[in-house]
């Protein structure tokens, strides 16, 4: 699976010599266990404050450094006809793709990581979306009826979003295009994706090396789920909103105990994954209950199989969203900061990578529709940055790369896990302050946002080129803007933290972290 990279050096040090030398630091290879999974997120366009639809995941690794960039892939008409696996254990295995491909964006794994481009978030000009994916598991029983494809002989998450977004034209032919893609090659893990347009948005679950379900989302519930298969009941002979394999039906007719209701309707869930649920996946699906709609879910219990839809108790926010894949179960028994909670999994964890959240705008020109809020490195210390579909190029500081495990300058993506870094070795003194900062860049950035919108439908309407101009300009200039704000907020934190060590017991002479120590 993917290969990832541990940090043997305080990040304080690197920047104490100028952050201009490098350290190498070892490679391990690592099979996907729950230490390697990530968080998902839905908000229906009627339960969104901007009006939007919104999907979103975060990319959670082993440890804490995994260096992504965020690239725009050209249309072209001479691909090859052949996306190709080249990672760990893929023996050159390919899929067959258009050989005119669409533009598309990508956040994607730099060279050093070692398995391939690893897609995790694109948009395309044709108004597709793709988040992907959130890897999940089966029952043994269930994967024994429809056992997964060996390595390198089957479709894998690395190339997912990536594979559908150079072609898709809707969120449904990507749905549809995967569903193609799994019936031809199969399967090699059970994985969550999540597809938008301006007009609907889906939810696919692969559960075997044969078999899925995707279900259309309405536009007034939200999700927020961890890894585990989420889809409870459905008609499998509906047609209208669902897409299912062929096979599906049989394969859970074989189970010896499905949950099947007196209507002939399937929990997919319950059926291919029995309870008890793993506390590591379900007690983040609870929290996004538990914070969005408390009155409606009582105390968090392995034993309960919490719906994939609910209803939230105001309108959702993208702010909102992300301050919860930074969240850490503040306020509840499971507050990581109380100790003997250190091994619980939260939904912000240190070893996010990155986090992406695209909303939709659907009244914006297709191939400008969406909007993504990257965060390069975890939500809890790291800021998100706005960027339009449309746009044609990104900003400098997203396309470092790097040869080998190491640490580099002039990377958004270093930058950012160098603040988090430094925030997580005192949460006390150090993590209020720089949370509060990040908070307030982005009310100041979806106020900004909001404020071109009308902006961006003019230069649409004069010429697609003007228009794909303006937006590029604009997520340019922002994200140029943050890096500058972020470098100078790692420089009055990293004096904080140098301030605050010292041999005296119970943190004396230590000083709080503040929002307010950092000028314009």
């Amino acid at each position: 699976m993917r290969k990832n990279i541990i940090l043997l050096m305080s990040v304080s040090m690197l920047f104490i010599i100028g952050f201009v030398g490098t350290f190498k630091v070892p490679v391990f290879a690592a099979g996907q266990s729950e230490a390697e999974r990530c968080t998902a997120v839905y908000v229906g366009k009627e339960l969104c404050e901007e009006g939007t639809a919104i999907i979103a995941r975060s990319e959670d690794m082993p440890t804490g450094v995994n260096n992504k960039l965020f690239l725009v892939y050209p249309e072209t008409d001479h691909s090859g006809g052949f996306m190709e696996y080249y990672g760990e254990n893929q023996n050159g295995f390919k899929v067959k793709i258009p050989k005119k491909t669409l533009r598309y964006t990508s956040l994607l794994d730099a060279t050093e990581c070692g398995d391939g481009p690893y897609y995790s978030s694109c948009m395309n000009e044709c108004g597709v979306a793709v988040v992907g994916t959130v890897s999940a598991d089966v029952g043994e029983e269930y994967a024994a009826i429809d056992p997964f494809k060996e390595e390198g002989s089957g479709i894998r998450e690395a190339i997912i979003p990536g594979m559908i977004a150079c072609q898709a034209v809707s969120a449904r032919k990507g749905v549809e295009l995967l569903a193609d893609y799994i019936d031809q090659y199969g399967s090699e893990e059970c994985n969550i994706t999540l597809f938008a347009d301006r007009d609907e948005s889906w939810i696919m679950e692969i559960y075997g090396g044969s078999t899925y379900a995707a279900m259309k989302l309405p536009d007034d519930k939200m999700a927020v789920f961890g890894n585990q298969i989420m889809i409870d009941w459905v008609d499998l002979d509906e047609k209208e909103g669902f897409i299912f394999s062929d096979n599906l039906k049989d394969c859970l007719a074989k189970l010896k105990s499905p949950v099947k209701d007196t209507k002939g309707l399937y929990h997919l869930a319950q059926s291919i994954d029995p309870g008890p649920r793993s506390t590591y996946s379900n007690m983040r699906t609870w929290r996004g209950h538990q914070l969005f709609a408390p009155s409606s879910i009582g105390e968090y219990s392995d034993k309960e199989f919490y719906p994939l839809l609910f209803t939230p108790e105001k309108k959702v926010s993208v702010i909102d969203i992300m301050q919860l894949f930074g969240d850490r179960y503040e306020g509840t028994e499971y507050d990581m900061s109380k100790p003997g909670n250190e091994g619980n999994r939260a939904i912000g964890t240190t070893r996010q990578s990155d986090v992406h959240i695209i909303q939709t705008f659907a009244d914006l020109p297709k191939d400008c529709c969406h909007l993504q809020w990257l965060c390069m490195g975890n939500a809890e210390h790291s800021v998100f940055v706005p960027a339009f579909s449309g746009i044609t190029d990104t900003y400098e500081k997203y396309k470092t790369d790097t040869d080998g495990s190491i640490a580099v300058n002039d990377s958004y993506y270093f930058l950012c896990r160098s603040i988090a870094a430094i925030a997580q070795t005192d949460r006390k003194f150090l993590s209020k302050g720089v949370k509060e900062y990040n908070l307030e860049q982005e009310k100041q950035m979806l106020s900004s946002v909001m404020e071109i919108i009308p902006t961006i439908k003019t230069k649409y309407s004069v010429s697609k080129i003007q228009g794909e101009e303006f937006v590029t300009e604009f997520s340019a200039s922002i994200a140029e803007d943050q890096y500058k704000k972020a470098q100078n907020l790692l420089q009055h934190l990293l004096y904080t933290q140098m301030n605050n060590q010292n041999d005296l017991a119970n943190d004396e002479n230590k000083i709080q972290f503040s929002m307010t120590d950092i000028p314009d």
